[in-house]
C-alpha cells in the first residue's frame, strides 16, 4: 500500500466514524440519552478534525487528480456543493459545540439540526466523490 492510499483509506476511516458517530449522536439526544450524545458528538468532533488533516496532508503531499469519467456534470454537482458545505460545516460545528459547552442549549437546538444535516450530507458526499475518483474516473 502507498502512502497515498493509506492516506486515503485512513481519510474514509475518519470521516465515516465522523458521520456515525453524528448518526448516533442524534440517536441518544432522541431518546433522552444527554451524557451519551455529549460524547458521541465529541468523537464525531475530533474525527472530522482528523480527517481534516489527513485531507491537508494529502493535498501537500501528492497532487490532485482530475475528474476524466462519465456523469461529469453530476460529479461537478456534488463536489462543489460537498465543498460549500464543508467550508460553511467548519463554522456551523464550532458554534452548535460553543453552545453546547457553555450550557446555551435554546441556542445550541435551534443550529444543531441544520449542522448535522450539513454535516452527513459532507460526509456522504465524500464517499461519493472517492467512489467517483477511484471507480469511476477513467
Amino acid at each position: 500500500m502507498t502512502g497515498y492510499e493509506a492516506i486515503n483509506y485512513l481519510s474514509l476511516i475518519t470521516i465515516g466514524i465522523s458521520g456515525l458517530s453524528v448518526v448516533a449522536g442524534l440517536y441518544f439526544i432522541k431518546t433522552g440519552r444527554r451524557e451519551l450524545h455529549k460524547k458521541t458528538m465529541i468523537n464525531a468532533s475530533v474525527f472530522a478534525l482528523l480527517f481534516v488533516g489527513l485531507y491537508l496532508l494529502k493535498n501537500a503531499l501528492f497532487p490532485t487528480s482530475k475528474y476524466e469519467g462519465p456523469y461529469k456534470s453530476l460529479f461537478l454537482f456534488i463536489l462543489w456543493s460537498h465543498t460549500a458545505l464543508a467550508i460553511l460545516n467548519f463554522p456551523l460545528a464550532v458554534i452548535t459545540l460553543r453552545y453546547a459547552l457553555k450550557g446555551v442549549f435554546d441556542k445550541h437546538k435551534r443550529i444543531a439540526p441544520i449542522t448535522a444535516g450539513v454535516w452527513l450530507y459532507v460526509a456522504l458526499t465524500g464517499w461519493l466523490i472517492y467512489f467517483f475518483m477511484q471507480w469511476l474516473n477513467h
